[in-house]
């Protein structure tokens, strides 16, 4: 049975998945996410710059950190570089908000691949005009959707690659690769979001590179238009399987967004549906995606709850159980933040699991978000936050086995995964 001090753990995330704080980043501005839909214009007047500085300090967490990272410095250093350069306006005020080098915090425009997921992921609280979005007509229709292929996407020294591909969709079934470096889209320099808008269900031909110095191949993929809350909810179901391994049933799946009561119900379905095949051990995958799993979330784990099975007067027998009962690993990078940090704090601390990969992002800080005049928002610590006393915020969660993954040119291969199956299977399998 799950302790108190597990349940403990847990409740300190509360805060973060009250806002939905779901995994905003100290990495550079472009990464992650799926391509978000076009919306307004991508420039403003210095107003925006104007909003974001009061923002900035009526609202970030620690007055005393924005003296220590020279805010104000930092701010006329952005004026003086929008008055030289106003067409980079966009990486001006990334760069900015990202000097305060504090997790939760960043400008996302409608340029980045981030920009749609965190409006999808905020979806509940952006429906009606509040004092940090008066003004929805700035934002695109609600729910929004984005022109994606289904790849979490990492910007490394300027290179796009294929961080992650999300399990049934469109990456996938074109033949992308975890790893690719994506060059061009229609020969024309690639961009998650450019080289996708307005495309769905129009092949865009890519060209891609899989080793490094390598020449490129073309892939024929056809984007797909759909909310990212809904695509990374068809990933978990998609990604749900059974590998066979030394004698054992590996049960798997991929949370790539925790967001959400209704992603939590998708887990647990996922997990009945493993159980049902008779699965002797579990990875929970929770690498790369997006946060906010509420403290409740960590029930997964709890083998004291009891498995109904009913029987019917025609003979139809139903059964559900949505529990891990048998060894597991839960796997984790630095891309697994925020909410997720919090499940794998609790899962370690109290051997509910065995952690595999890398350190966990250390961002944990409670975050809103805040709608500007040219359509970005920013996203903002608001909060200090422990976990049963401890700090994770800069520290992360440590694995067990710490696995190093450098994904570029990966060609397709995950040894985080292949340790994570040698690990579960060393377990003996629970009785049942």
């Amino acid at each position: 049975m799950i302790g108190r001090r597990a349940s403990h753990a847990a409740v300190a995330v509360s805060t973060t998945a009250c806002l939905l704080a779901c995994g905003a980043q100290r990495t550079q501005a472009g990464e992650g996410g799926r391509a978000p839909a076009t919306s307004g214009a991508t420039t403003a007047n210095d107003t925006t710059l104007d909003t974001i500085d009061r923002t900035v300090r009526e609202h970030f967490y620690a007055p005393a950190v924005l003296v220590e990272r020279h805010w104000e410095e930092h701010v006329e250093a952005a004026r003086r570089e929008l008055a030289a350069k106003p067409s980079d306006r966009a990486g001006i005020l990334e760069r900015l908000v990202a000097s305060l080098q504090t997790s939760h915090t960043e400008y996302i425009a409608p340029t980045s691949p981030r920009y749609a997921s965190i409006l999808s992921v905020f979806d509940p609280v952006l429906r009606k005009p509040s004092s940090k979005c008066p003004d929805l007509s700035k934002l695109p229709p609600l729910p929004v959707q984005s022109d994606d292929v289904d790849v979490w996407w990492r910007s490394i020294d300027g290179h796009w690659f294929v961080g992650g591909v999300l399990e049934g969709g469109s990456a996938e079934r074109a033949g992308l690769l975890l790893g690719d470096e994506i060059v061009l889209a229609d020969g024309r320099p690639f961009s998650p979001v450019e080289s996708f808008a307005v495309k769905a269900g129009n092949v865009v031909t890519l060209s891609v590179r899989r080793s490094a110095g390598a020449p490129l191949v073309e892939v024929a993929v056809t984007p797909r238009r759909a909310a990212p809350q809904d695509a990374y909810r068809d990933a978990l179901r998609a990604s749900a399987r059974v590998v066979e391994r030394a004698g054992a049933r590996i049960g798997y799946v991929h949370v790539w967004s925790w967001a959400g009561d209704a992603m939590q119900e998708e887990l647990e379905d996922a997990i009945d549906r493993l159980n049902q095949k008779g699965v002797t051990h579990f990875i929970v995958d929770i690498r790369d995606g997006w946060g906010g799993a509420a403290p409740p979330y960590i029930r997964i784990f709890d083998r004291s709850v009891p498995v109904f099975e009913a029987e019917m007067r025609d003979g139809k027998r139903y059964k559900r159980d949505a529990q891990i009962r048998v060894p597991a690993v839960l796997m984790v990078n630095a891309g697994s933040r925020s909410g997720k940090e919090g499940i794998a704090y609790a899962v370690k601390e109290h051997h509910l699991a065995t952690l595999v990969g890398e350190r966990t992002g250390g961002s944990v800080l409670p975050g809103s978000l805040f709608c500007l005049e040219d359509g970005a928002v920013l996203y903002l610590a608001v909060g200090s936050l422990t976990v049963d006393g401890e700090r994770l915020e800069g520290r992360g969660v440590t694995p067990d086995k710490e696995v190093p993954f450098d994904v570029r040119y990966a060609a397709g291969r995950d040894p985080q995964l292949e340790e994570a199956m040698a690990t579960v299977v060393s377990a003996p399998s629970a009785a049942r």
